[in-house]
């Protein structure tokens, strides 16, 4: 089964990563908009794993909640990554304690690696897509504008990923909660 690990977000995340989406919308042409229910800020993409495997990612994110308190982000920009005629993805860029959102990533990185899988090279960009092939109309000019909003991510989750009828489908498998701290 196609799988990844993520942080999960709570509704009210959701609600304004949904907003900024509906903003946007009105200066795209195309693209395919991610769905409330997929918004997640992905830590690992493992590929496809049979269930023995997830007996043993399952150890892992026990042991990182374990070890890791709840994180403090903003979102803050809208950003992207390029594709060969288009934006191949279109993302909310985070800030906060990215420091520490780096250290849960490098451990899990390391723990991952002692199962076998892949440790990835390119460097933790941490970012959550909210678009994919986007076309804008031809006079936008917003893509740097500056979003402000606080939130605590609180939860590690192993997710299966399938194509449903043409929908991109998340379904939790393990769910771990970070040490709990609060916005305020």
């Amino acid at each position: 089964m196609r799988s990844f690990i993520a942080l999960e977000f709570d509704n009210d995340l959701k609600r304004k990563l949904y907003s900024i989406q509906e903003n946007l919308k009105k200066e795209i042409i195309k693209g395919s908009w991610v769905s409330y229910d997929n918004f997640h800020l992905t830590l690992k993409f493992l590929g496809n794993i049979d269930r023995e495997t997830v007996v043993d990612i399952d150890k892992v994110l026990k042991n990182i909640s374990e070890n890791y308190n709840g994180i403090r982000l903003s979102l803050y920009k809208l950003g992207y990554f390029k594709g060969n005629k288009n934006i191949r993805v279109l993302w909310v860029g985070t800030k906060g304690d990215i420091k520490l959102l780096d250290s849960l990533n490098k451990d899990l990185e390391n723990q991952m690696e002692s199962l076998n899988f892949k440790k990835e090279t390119r460097p933790f960009k941490p970012h959550i897509t909210i678009a994919r092939r986007v076309v804008f109309k031809e006079n936008f000019h917003h893509i740097k504008e500056e979003i402000d909003y606080d939130f605590v991510l609180n939860k590690i989750t192993l997710m299966k990923s399938e194509d449903i009828m043409g929908k991109r489908i998340y379904t939790p498998l393990k769910s771990y909660n970070l040490q709990k701290i609060t916005t305020e």
